[in-house]
């Protein structure tokens, strides 16, 4: 809908927004990522800050270039010896106005729900490969479902949520497990938010 590219253009021209990204898994127990509080501005500067598997870290980057903070130094991937395991905590980092405004585009039958908040569905496709994400069994899924829903106030994006549903094999016997993971976007401060690095991170970025 023109009223949700409108929100999340909104969004994305103001100097800055900081948001929190909380996900929850249903029907694993796995460790995954921790709720992830984050900031952008308009020079291009974004900044992290999760957990996972009860290890803090710091993500900033800026472009392509990226550095990372769990040792007390900012360190880039090479220095840090983990370039892919890097490249897929990359993949999982999203900045809300671009993740928004791509599942805005995947989304059919997207209408409003009630005032100020706007559902629907994603594409087979899209609810396939985002759940792919949830493991090596959710990948071998043979489909997946999914929804999104997306909340404005003032004309602009203030929250949005994306969840994905499918069944994977588990345990000896194979048996059939649903699962699901949902994420919720919140966002704030925005038009007020600043992001300040320290020289060492500027310098690699």
């Amino acid at each position: 809908m023109a009223e949700v590219t409108a929100a999340i253009k909104k969004l994305e021209n103001q100097s800055g927004y900081s948001w929190t990204a909380t996900p929850k898994v249903v029907g694993s127990e796995s460790r995954r990522l921790g709720p992830v509080e984050g900031k952008a501005n308009k020079e291009g500067f974004v900044y992290f800050k999760s957990v996972v598997n009860d290890n803090d870290f710091e993500v900033a980057m800026k472009g392509e270039k990226l550095v990372v903070n769990y040792t007390g130094e900012w360190l880039t991937p090479a220095e840090l010896g983990a370039v892919e395991q890097v490249d897929r905590l990359r993949q999982t980092l999203k900045v809300p106005a671009a993740e928004a405004a791509t599942l805005a585009g995947k989304a059919e039958g997207l209408k409003q729900a009630s005032e100020g908040s706007y559902v629907g569905e994603l594409d087979p496709a899209t609810a396939k490969a985002m759940f792919a994400t949830l493991g090596r069994r959710a990948a071998a899924a043979p489909e997946a479902s999914g929804s999104v829903k997306f909340w404005a106030k003032d004309g602009q994006l203030t929250k949005y949520e994306h969840m994905v549903r499918g069944k994977i094999k588990a345990g000896e016997d194979k048996k059939e497990v649903e699962i699901s993971r949902t994420v919720t976007v919140e966002i704030k401060d925005a038009g007020t938010t600043t992001i300040t690095l320290p020289d060492t991170a500027k310098k690699k970025l």
